[in-house]
Parts: structure tokens; C-alpha cells; sequence
């Protein structure tokens, strides 16, 4: 099945949904030092529980359980289409298991956290594809999702003409390696302001120098 297909199913789930503005992205939260301060407790807090949300919640169908880690403001950003609330994002979710039923997620690689900010990519094998998902947490629940359907080739990733609207870097930190599999190294940034146009580009650096990129498109 093809991104459009799956884009199209998600799409279709929030149908009535009234569509809201486009909130501004928010600078990560600023916190105490790193080392088992209360930055390194919520990063690995966040990325932990997102761990879950996919390999427990989601390949589970277990939508009790996605309620449990999703606010109740939940907004969630995909393809040009907003929804508020959880419950238009769990009738997504359902309708979309209902149709593609063995769409597991078996990898988060690269993970990025920094203060109140994850990201990921998911890689789903039974679509031979792979998805990014950024997110903001509050007290142990998403409250905003921004899923990039489409990842790009490398002939085909833009070049960003402005600053990044977000962005995040790992911590040089090996608790959060060894807990949760955030590497040092790994970055994301959101480029773009338009709902639907913006793009998430993942990259690895090695004394200043990219030596891995990934980039997804809504």
C-alpha cells in the first residue's frame, strides 16, 4: 500500500472535523541540568512511554491504551488535515487498523528527544515503508502529533531557504542511550510553515559533518 493510500485512509477519519489554525511550534522546554536532573527524566519519560504508545498500544490495537497516552486536546497534524481532540485521532487510528490490519511498527530509529519534544522514525514492513512522527508531551501525554507520511529520496529533499520552525538535538548523554536509544549525534528540524507543505529532516553528525540524512514530507 502507498503513502497516498495511507494518507487517504487517515484523511478519511476526519471527515466533519472541523479544521483549526495551525498552532506555531513551540521551543522545547528549558530545564535543569541533564544528569538524572529533571531534563533527563522527562526525555526519558517521553521517549519511553512513545515506545510504548507503538509497540504496545498501536500493534496491539489497544485504543483504551492510546487514550491513556494521548491528551485529551490531543491536536494531530497529517496531510493537510488537523484534528482536535483524541477522539477524532482514535477513530483514525481505527479506521485505518481496520483497513490494514498487519501495519506494525517493528523499528523507532533514529529517536530524538529534547526537553518536551520526541521524534522518530517508524518503520512499518507490512507497507514497505517508513513514517517520522514529532511530538510535544505534557505530564505524560501528547498533546500536539505531526506525522510526515512520505519519506523522500535524497535527489528529491528540498533545500531549506529559512530557519527551521523546530528543532531538536540529542543530549551527549549514555543514560538516555542505554535507557531509551537516544544516540548522541542525531538531530531532526521541521522546515516550513504551510499545513501540508512542511517537511522533517533527520540527520547524524560526526565532528560537525552529516554522515546520515533522512527527510519526510506530510
Amino acid at each position: 500500500m502507498s503513502h497516498l493510500t495511507r494518507r487517504g485512509l487517515l484523511g478519511a477519519a476526519a471527515v466533519g472535523v472541523p479544521a483549526v489554525a495551525i498552532p506555531a511550534l513551540a521551543t522545547p522546554a528549558a530545564a535543569s541540568p541533564l544528569r538524572h536532573g529533571s531534563r533527563f527524566q522527562l526525555e526519558l519519560a517521553n521517549t519511553k512511554d512513545f515506545h510504548i504508545a507503538d509497540f504496545v498500544a498501536w500493534n496491539n490495537k489497544d485504543m483504551d491504551m492510546q487514550r491513556h497516552y494521548h491528551a485529551a486536546d490531543v491536536v494531530v497534524e497529517w496531510g493537510g488535515v488537523i484534528t482536535e481532540g483524541v477522539e477524532p485521532h482514535i477513530a483514525a487510528m481505527h479506521q485505518f487498523q481496520v483497513e490494514v490490519p498487519d501495519a506494525l511498527v517493528v523499528t523507532h530509529q533514529p529517536n530524538v528527544a529534547r526537553g518536551d519534544w520526541t521524534a522518530t522514525i517508524g518503520g512499518i514492513p507490512a507497507m514497505g515503508v517508513r513514517m517520522a512522527t514529532v511530538a510535544q508531551w505534557r505530564s505524560g501525554q501528547i498533546v500536539r502529533e505531526i506525522l510526515f507520511m512520505r519519506e523522500l529520496p535524497s535527489e528529491e529533499a528540498p533545500r531549506p531557504t529559512a530557519r527551521p520552525s523546530l528543532t531538536l538535538t540529542n543530549p551527549d548523554d549514555e543514560g538516555l542511550r542505554r535507557a531509551a536509544g537516544v544516540y548522541p549525534g542525531w538531530s531532526c528540524a521541521i522546515h516550513g510553515t504551510a499545513l501540508g507543505n512542511r517537511t522533517v529532516t533527520f540527520a547524524r553528525r560526526e565532528k560537525g559533518l552529516i554522515v546520515e540524512q533522512y527527510v519526510f514530507a506530510e
